[in-house]
């Protein structure tokens, strides 16, 4: 079977970081994206429509990924930590995945070093599809420690 990077990305970070890492792998990448994208005015975005989906729990729709899942055993999920776990479009690409049976193991990374981000974050995954066999990555570390991790799965 294969491994599959799966990432969100707003302002570019994490996209740069999963190509760094995937220079050593060549894995297949799909990108979650948000079927209306967020405003470009950070503010915006952060302050009102990010935030606002946090607070009420809302999966916006997101772009189809025309990938079959079920050819993966492994799905590498990374994405940047927005209001304290992981931004909203990650969590339709989760109600998505449905029934897939394979590892998704969680990358994430923040401005602040607070580890309770990750630990929100898998609790607030799991919330979602308590079948799913979440498993904890990386959170803030750089592309050479992701690179010797994702060496040893």
């Amino acid at each position: 079977m294969k491994t599959l990077i799966v990432y969100f990305s707003y302002s570019g970070n994490t996209k740069r970081l999963i190509e760094t890492i995937n220079k050593q792998f060549n894995f297949d990448v799909a990108r979650i994206e948000r079927k209306e994208a967020y405003s470009d005015d950070y503010n915006t975005c952060a302050y009102v429509e990010a935030k606002k989906e946090v607070e009420n729990h809302i999966h916006p729709e997101i772009k189809k990924i025309n990938i079959d899942f079920s050819n993966y055993d492994k799905i590498l999920l990374f994405f940047p930590i927005w209001w304290y776990t992981f931004p909203m479009p990650v969590g339709t690409f989760i109600k998505e995945l449905k029934g897939y049976t394979g590892k998704v193991i969680i990358f994430a990374n923040s401005y602040t070093n607070d580890p309770q981000y990750m630990v929100n974050s898998m609790k607030d995954l799991r919330a979602i599809d308590s079948k799913i066999d979440f498993q904890e990555g990386l959170f803030n570390q750089n592309a050479e420690k992701h690179i010797n991790f994702i060496k040893n799965l």
